[in-house]
């Protein structure tokens, strides 16, 4: 999918301008601007894990400064609670993980749909389900995260950012762990969220993916130093 005849006038459903990201111990003060638009798959490439999660964090209002508006909202007019209600709409696959250690995993992919939607517990449990089926998996995982290998993890991973219809998905570094097997049913999941009309951010370590003319991206970035340099986009 291409960006022609999608722009029009929509609204993008994530719009950064000027968006400044705290320099790290391992990487300087980044200022970057980016706009992604209904059907959009822009993919960064971004070799530093931390700088992915930093640049992710502000695209959602929760670090950084700058002008950054989901579905023309701007995070900084939103209280806590309402941005948190926002965020309900956006799916992530964290390069930290983020599992409750305490929970199995299939309790850690319920515990948001359930506190974002009012869909009876058992219609949730089929959803993702049909998701963990397509992604690879038998079901969902009733083991503790750290019961499951981590080719598992990153498919759950996966299966808990897809599920329930996001507006927007952010992918920080999914194929990262080797798992080759998974980049197929991914591709999948991103072209269903964009025929849907939501939007895919995806961060990876790997110039293969970032560059890979068989992954469908309208726009290709890569992060250097304290620069987005964006790429051309595919035809």
């Amino acid at each position: 999918m291409g960006d022609s005849g999608k722009r029009g006038i929509a609204v993008p459903i994530l719009e950064a301008s000027a968006l400044r990201v705290p320099a790290s111990a391992s990487s300087p003060e980044l200022v970057c601007d980016i706009s992604v638009h209904p059907g959009d798959l822009q993919v960064l490439f971004s070799p530093d894990r931390a700088s992915s999660t930093a640049v992710a964090d502000g695209l959602l209002g929760l670090a950084g400064s700058g002008d950054v508006r989901f579905r023309g909202q701007a995070w900084s007019d939103l209280s806590p609670s309402a941005a948190n209600r926002l965020r309900g709409g956006v799916g992530r696959v964290l390069s930290r993980g983020n599992w409750m250690e305490t929970r199995s995993v299939m309790e850690n992919l319920l515990l948001p749909l359930r506190h974002h939607t009012v869909l009876p517990d058992r219609h949730l449990r089929e959803m993702a389900c049909r998701l963990a089926g397509s992604f690879g998996l038998p079901g969902l995982p009733t083991l503790l995260p750290h019961r499951c290998s981590a080719a598992d993890l990153e498919r759950a991973a996966c299966i808990k950012a897809f599920v329930g219809s996001p507006d927007l998905v952010i992918l920080e570094h999914p194929l990262d762990f080797g798992d080759a097997g998974l980049l197929s049913p991914l591709i999948e999941a991103i072209q269903g969220v964009r025929r849907q009309g939501g939007a895919v951010v995806w961060f990876t370590g790997k110039r293969s993916v970032s560059e890979d003319p068989c992954i469908p991206a309208d726009r290709r970035y890569r992060m250097v130093r304290n620069r987005l340099l964006a790429l051309e986009a595919s035809p």
